[in-house]
């Protein structure tokens, strides 16, 4: 196995291979900007390269700094797609897009709710017609104003909305939640793991309760007087995106698309689509990964727990531990997660928004290892240096680098440390 970690801004970004690189999976996308620059270049080289997919589109949740290079990849190929149904119609004169192409996707594992829908079915299928970008030069300042009609909505959920349309069948196609025959993506008692090419992938989480609470944070929503206005803007403008792409038979959109949608309240803490985090283990060629997007730290343990994964009394030792939630204090309700799982290698991706990763995490998390035998590595997806541009982005860095030099110089040499200075990718393992 093979791990890439990206300097996705305060977002998560990294890139799994198997041995032999035959097959990819791509979790998460971090922050849209840093999509464009870090991963897209990448990214662009497998679309070039023959049966260089992406096997897998593995989206944790729908927060911005998760899901927003998932929407931008997926933008940048509808409209590689609209271009070649503009050059196919005969509209020789249409220009290619200035984006870089991504590699063929395909699959996507997205969780969504249409089967957790009840009473508010109907306007939440209306929803998912979000509108998008428009894709021809005629109709851009329609869906500008129907962007700016959506003002009210958290951004978070609209671009959850708009990733469940670019998937869809009347869009990219991209077969979304096929290992469950389409519905929702969680723990189930008895569920055995997924292969994927040479990967195995167990299902940790969420379970039917933190899905639950974000069905009924979303509900509450809708029955808002924000929620309905957004309903009923997104729906008008739903058609633009259909013609542009050439698209027939629009009507079975809504039997398909499904949406997770992000809750109000703080965004540093642990929101409910944090809780409903689909967190894995992968496992490949000897190696092993834990991805565990921002959910709580126990969360991560029962789930380990409930797959037979972790006995009583005893540890996991994985290779790599994407550390949840980007280093925030928030989600350390307890320390099992550190108790009972060592790693070699620690990924932590923040780049010094809302204090993440935070000092008292990164203190707390070495001085756990520190108990365990062997020797350890925490890894970092930004730096100092590269955030540089910002101040207070660069003086959090520079504390957190420090913290990190102290721990590893007081480790006796077990601990050692990399963060990414230059570039746009770092090879974990």
């Amino acid at each position: 196995m093979q791990v890439t970690m990206f300097q996705s801004a305060q977002g998560d970004c990294l890139l799994l291979s198997d041995t032999g690189s035959k097959t990819r999976i791509l979790v998460d996308g971090g922050m849209p900007d840093a999509y464009t620059t870090h991963v897209a270049p990448t990214l662009t080289k497998f679309r070039k390269a023959k049966k260089k997919n992406i096997d897998l589109l593995y989206v944790s949740h729908i927060d911005r700094d998760h899901i927003g290079g998932v929407l931008r990849l997926l933008d940048d190929e509808v409209l590689w797609r609209v271009h070649e149904h503009q050059k196919a119609i005969g509209n020789s004169a249409h220009k290619p897009p200035a984006a870089l192409r991504p590699p063929v996707i395909s699959a996507i594992w997205h969780n969504s709710f249409h089967d957790q829908l009840e009473d508010n079915a109907a306007p939440i299928e209306e929803a998912l017609a979000a509108s998008a970008p428009i894709l021809s030069a005629s109709e851009i300042e329609a869906v500008r104003n129907a962007g700016r009609q959506q003002a009210g909505l958290v951004t978070s959920i609209r671009e959850a909305i708009r990733v469940s349309r670019r998937v869809s069948p009347t869009q990219l196609k991209i077969p979304l939640n096929a290992a469950e025959n389409g519905k929702l993506l969680m723990l189930r008692a008895g569920r055995p793991p997924i292969d994927l090419g040479q990967f195995r992938i167990t299902i940790l989480g969420p379970t039917k309760a933190h899905l639950k609470k974000l069905r009924d944070d979303w509900n509450k929503w809708l029955e808002t007087v924000e929620g309905k206005k957004a309903v009923e803007t997104l729906r008008k403008a739903a058609r633009a995106d259909e013609k542009a792409l050439g698209a027939s038979d629009f009507d079975r959109l809504f039997a398909v698309m499904t949406l997770q949608a992000e809750a109000f309240g703080d965004p540093g803490s642990v929101t409910p689509p944090n809780l409903a985090s689909l967190t894995l283990l992968v496992e490949e060629g000897g190696k092993s990964i834990l991805l565990t997007g921002d959910a709580r730290w126990d969360q991560i343990v029962d789930g380990l727990k409930a797959t037979g994964r972790l006995s009583d009394g005893q540890t996991l030792a994985v290779d790599v531990i994407k550390v949840p939630h980007h280093g925030s204090e928030h989600n350390v309700v307890e320390t099992t997660l550190l108790d009972r799982t060592v790693g070699k290698h620690y990924v932590f991706c923040g780049n010094g928004h809302s204090s993440n990763p935070e000092i008292e995490v990164i203190e707390l998390m070495a001085k756990h290892r520190l108990k365990a035998p062997g020797k350890f590595k925490f890894w970092f997806n930004s730096s100092e240096a590269a955030v540089s541009d910002d101040e207070h982005l660069a003086e959090h860095m520079r504390e957190v680098e420090r913290t990190v030099r102290k721990l590893a110089n007081n480790s006796g040499g077990r601990m050692t440390f990399k963060f990414l200075e230059t570039g746009s990718s770092l090879r974990v393992i």
